[in-house]
């Protein structure tokens, strides 16, 4: 049994990397069971990067590593193709699959990492190759706890939950932060991308921590600057970097919409430019943390008891198109 993401997972392919559960009598929240994938059904909807969505079942197809399909928030069933390794395997069962699963769940599920900073939690968001982990893991150097990278779950409360304890960074980010790549497990061995462990030995496994602020990374031609986000562009912000956005389809659109609503009452998103063609990492960690020191709290965040009424309300409204 392992933990990850606040679940406990009962799986058939060896989690090494995910933290042991002792208890091996608890009951499990998720299965994780190897064996053949019915293919979608001809109602199924197609979606792109071989996604697909079949009534309570969210598919995943992966050329060379195998056919995923996430049932109902309880259950990934996973169909290896053959020749693939186990840590191809892992790879999109610990992504894309469970990310999948999360949002079955009734979670926010962002694309970004989390970190705490005096008790409250800042995202960052930004498209593949922005430089997320790279700033997490200068986050992580400076003494703040990296709760999660890549794959960011938000709670009905609007709190970051802890994923899998590590950060993926390619060999140029690792000499940019002076570390070696000696001893670092590769995500894949066709890239010089690697495992980078998380040391949480001292804060303890983390629990979810309340988000304060949401950061989109992003560049232009001008100086680093630091731009507060407001109303509809918030919302679609949240959704263009929603992990595995294309599967928000239905109930699963609905939900998003209301947890987003919420978080957008308790946090505040603003978006970082930094100039092109410039190594911004440290800079851009100086502009964050600068930024949080000025703006402590959201000043809107409403009471736990508000919020819940607030989120019921968003649930019961009609769909409503949000973002791209």
């Amino acid at each position: 049994m392992y933990a990850a993401y606040g679940l406990l997972i009962d799986s058939e392919l060896p989690l090494p990397d995910l933290a042991r559960e002792p208890a091996p009598s608890a009951r499990p929240d998720v299965l994780v069971r190897l064996g053949p994938v019915a293919p979608p059904s001809p109602d199924a909807v197609l979606l792109p990067r071989g996604l697909w969505v079949d009534d309570g079942r969210i598919g995943i197809d992966v050329p060379d590593v195998g056919r995923y399909a996430c049932s109902d928030g309880s259950r990934i069933t996973l169909e290896p193709a053959p020749g693939a390794s186990d840590d191809a395997l892992r790879l999109f069962l610990l992504g894309s699959a469970l990310g999948c699963l999360l949002s079955q769940r009734g979670l926010l599920v962002l694309h970004g990492n989390a970190f705490v900073v005096d008790g409250g939690c800042a995202v960052v968001l930004g498209y593949s190759g922005a430089g997320k982990s790279t700033l997490a893991a200068e986050m992580h150097r400076r003494g703040h706890v990296v709760l999660s990278d890549d794959v960011v779950p938000v709670d009905p409360a609007g709190r970051a939950v802890p994923g899998w304890p590590r950060i993926k960074l390619w060999q140029d980010a690792l000499d940019r932060l002076g570390l070696t790549s000696s001893g670092l497990d590769r995500v894949h061995d066709r890239f010089a991308k690697f495992h980078v462990p998380l040391d949480r030995s001292v804060a303890g496994r983390p629990e979810p921590v309340p988000i304060r602020w949401v950061y989109v990374l992003d560049r232009y031609d001008g100086p680093l600057r630091v731009v507060p986000v407001p109303g509809a562009a918030a919302f679609a912000s949240l959704h263009e970097h929603s992990y595995r956005n294309e599967v928000l389809v239905g109930e699963l659109r609905r939900t998003h919409l209301a947890r987003s609503a919420h978080l957008l009452r308790t946090a505040r998103l603003a978006r970082v430019d930094r100039p092109r063609g410039v190594d911004s990492v440290a800079s851009s960690a100086d502009a964050i943390l600068a930024d949080i020191r000025a703006t402590p709290h959201h000043p809107d965040a409403p009471s736990g008891r508000r919020a819940m009424r607030e989120e019921q309300h968003a649930t019961s409204r009609p769909t409503r198109t949000v973002g791209a």
